[in-house]
């Protein structure tokens, strides 16, 4: 579930897929750990691909690790 912490929404893995796929009308998306981050690697409508790193959060109320929507969407302007 979103969690909203100091005005910031942070997802977990699967809701940050969701969300980028539906915002940014992608093909399609995914997310794995790589060297103790999440890489972020996604295909537009136009077949450009690309990839970007994330840091990854654990919240006390949450046994998942959440990203920061302002992450995602910071990593999604380099499109």
């Amino acid at each position: 579930m979103v969690k909203k912490i100091d005005g910031i929404y942070f997802l977990n893995r699967s809701e940050s897929v969701d969300y980028l796929v539906k915002a940014y009308d992608l093909k399609w998306c995914m997310t794995k750990w790589q060297n103790g981050r999440i890489k972020v690697c996604y295909e537009n409508k136009q077949k450009y691909r690309g990839y970007f790193f994330i840091n990854a959060y654990k919240i006390k109320t949450s046994k998942f690790v959440q990203v920061s929507q302002y992450e995602l969407d910071t990593g999604m302007q380099i499109m």
